[in-house]
């Protein structure tokens, strides 16, 4: 139980993704994010993800957050890719397996003429995948590695209002204690003798008796918070002070200027290549950023 509700906390280093501003981080994630919505070419995505994967070398993740991170992926890229080249819609799809034939009585007509996997639904969910598993990536190494009053000072660096910033990390700290909360729900329940991983109508059973004391238990503890906050005269003064003073180092400020040059530039030369080919505007001078965007955006 205390290695699941760890899952959820950030783990605190002396590491060089660890000493990095809150700030940065979060101008990384908005920018790297922009990054992974505008990229098209399966290599570039790759080599992006691979370039996030470092940061969890980089500040030495411990064992039970890497087969977390690895479920998760698998889990996001395995689907994404599955259900992309099942239900592909776009034209011309090429059949390379057929799972359903049109003419296998009921289930062809169920199916509206078949289930195949399409070559080019593999690669759509394959970047889609890639681009999905990035964002997700780089998130759980912004959360695991920053600790949340740091986090709350980030917002309020960036300019975020206090109440939407405090908002959001109560949020993030509340993931742990729900984990436990269900975990400790899912024991009480097999010391009565159910059994959680039991097919049919077990798994609905178990899963209505976890929803209902964990959805109590956290109205409760909201409640609880509210009035905490209120009585600590949460709204009294908008003037606060905090105890860490945010500095950026040499460091963080060429990585965000790298990050955020990037993240422009990518956007730019997309929309410029998007432009050419949809007819709306075209430079003899631009060929460059044209193939620049074609052969590895």
């Amino acid at each position: 139980m205390i290695g699941a509700r760890s899952i959820a906390e950030p783990t605190i280093k002396d590491t060089i993704i660890h000493r990095m501003d809150p700030r940065a981080k979060i101008l990384i994630l908005i920018s790297t994010v922009f990054v992974a919505v505008t990229l098209d070419n399966p290599e570039t995505m790759l080599l992006l993800f691979l370039i996030i994967l470092s940061g969890f070398a980089l500040a030495r993740m411990p064992a039970i957050k890497l087969k977390t991170l690895a479920i998760l992926l698998t889990l996001l890229i395995w689907g994404t890719i599955y259900s992309q080249a099942l239900f592909y819609s776009q034209l011309p799809r090429t059949v390379i397996f057929t799972i359903i034939s049109p003419d296998v009585p009921v289930l062809g007509w169920l199916t509206s003429g078949g289930l195949f996997v399409y070559a080019e639904g593999l690669h759509h969910g394959a970047i889609q995948g890639l681009r999905s598993a990035s964002i997700l990536s780089l998130g759980l190494l912004m959360c695991w590695t920053t600790d949340s009053r740091d986090m709350l000072n980030g917002l309020v660096g960036l300019k975020v209002p206090y109440s939407a910033a405090f908002m959001v990390v109560t949020a993030v700290r509340f993931l742990p204690i729900i984990i436990t909360e269900v975990l400790t729900v899912v024991t009480v329940q097999r010391l009565r003798g159910f059994n959680p991983k039991r097919f049919g109508s077990g798994i609905v059973k178990t899963s209505l008796n976890i929803l209902t004391p964990t959805l109590s238990n956290c109205v409760r503890r909201t409640g609880t918070l509210a009035v905490s906050i209120q009585s600590r005269a949460f709204r009294a003064n908008p003037d606060r002070t905090y105890l860490k003073k945010l500095k950026f180092s040499e460091f963080d400020k060429a990585v965000v200027a790298v990050c955020i040059f990037a993240a422009i530039s990518i956007v730019l030369i997309k929309l410029l290549y998007n432009m050419y080919t949809g007819g709306i505007y075209y430079s003899a001078g631009l060929r460059p950023v044209y193939a620049l965007a074609r052969g590895y955006l």
